[in-house]
């Protein structure tokens, strides 16, 4: 079965490789060689040409590599993998290697170009993205895993939030919850901002401590079998004055808008278009300050993109984000954060965490 379920991706990839008119591919990115092969070390190289599959690992790789990956030639190397790679070029008779321009740095690029100099190198885009972007049956079960396991790690956590801790204290309670509840890692350093902190959109938790009263934004998310979650939530300890229980009614209703908004066909630009226009009828749209979302899969941004900067049609099997937020300088910031699988009608989510912010 495994076989058969990355040789399927394989083939994929063997007619991408042949719209991106090169006779062989390489990749060294970690989540593109697990989508491809499953091998989940943490270093190796993916030679794809249209006859064959090499995944290149130095020794203590090898054995991981083998027993993962048991269908795919698996090549050693010693001293530099462009050695072990430029054999098989030559071998295969390989004139075009296309290779992944966001992955593979210049000097990588320049260390292989000396080590085959015969072989033209092509940047190529989104081959491999393009095929992750529509997650498959299996990937979502593992991502409803994640949304699960994120759940009931945040579930633990907020019933022993309280006043006098510090953020690093919260986050260190939050990662220990999820960990006990089946997380491999995190997908991401915690985000605890409190107070004035909270204004800062990746304000990383810091030894700064909690007040009653402050609001306090949590961005958090677990690796399940790679696969990510991502999911925020604003709480306050405490009752709020008038004008922060009016900006957070806002912002909610504005983050429920994108997310009826979210379907198959529709525009990604489109949703964060809506959720920005709503946020501006209150004036709050120029404290929104990054894109409305992102994909979510084997790395917590990937494409597609909910932004005016990128505009994709949704499909169903995508998993995107809808996290509009509000951050006002020196005062409190605010986000609410759902990752959803688009379907053909509408979303189904990956979050069943309540949205109240005044913590009781």
């Amino acid at each position: 079965m495994e076989n058969e379920y990355y040789g399927n991706r394989i083939r994929q990839l063997q007619e991408r490789m042949a719209g991106a008119n090169v006779d062989a591919f390489f990749t060294l990115a970690a989540p593109s060689l697990r989508y491809l092969t499953g091998f989940t070390g943490e270093e190796g190289y993916l030679l794809a040409l249209h006859d064959g599959m090499h995944l290149v690992v130095d020794g203590r790789f090898t054995t991981q590599a083998q027993e993962e990956c048991p269908w795919m030639d698996v090549t050693l190397y010693t001293g530099h993998f462009s050695g072990s790679i430029a054999n098989l070029l030559v071998a295969s008779h390989v004139h075009w290697l296309g290779f992944e321009k966001e992955r593979v740095s210049f000097v990588q690029v320049e260390q292989m170009h000396a080590a085959f100099p015969s072989v033209t190198m092509v940047p190529t885009e989104s081959v491999v993205e393009g095929m992750r972007i529509v997650k498959d049956g299996r990937e979502l079960d593992m991502m409803r895993a994640a949304g699960h396991v994120a759940d009931k790690a945040f579930n633990a956590m907020i019933g022993q939030l309280k006043a006098g801790m510090t953020e690093n204290e919260v986050a260190a309670l939050l990662e220990y919850e999820m960990r006990k509840a089946g997380a491999q890692c995190t997908s991401f350093p915690t985000i605890v901002g409190s107070g004035a902190r909270g204004a800062l959109p990746h304000g990383i938790a810091s030894g700064k401590v909690i007040q009653s009263g402050e609001v306090i934004v949590i961005d958090f998310g677990v690796n399940v079998e790679g696969y990510m979650s991502d999911c925020t939530r604003t709480v306050a300890l405490g009752e709020q004055p008038a004008d922060v229980l009016n900006v957070y009614a806002k912002l909610r209703e504005a983050q429920q808008l994108g997310l009826d908004c979210i379907k198959a066909g529709v525009s990604s630009r489109s949703v964060d278009t809506v959720v920005r226009g709503k946020l501006g009828e209150s004036g709050l749209a120029q404290y929104f300050t990054h894109g409305l979302g992102h994909g979510v899969g084997l790395e917590i941004h990937e494409a597609p993109r909910l932004s005016q900067g990128t505009d994709t049609v949704l499909e169903p099997g995508q998993v995107v984000t809808c996290e509009p937020g509000v951050y006002l300088p020196g005062r409190y910031g605010m986000r609410i954060e759902d990752s959803v699988i688009v379907t053909e009608t509408g979303f189904e989510s990956l979050t069943e965490l309540p949205k109240e912010l005044v913590l009781t």
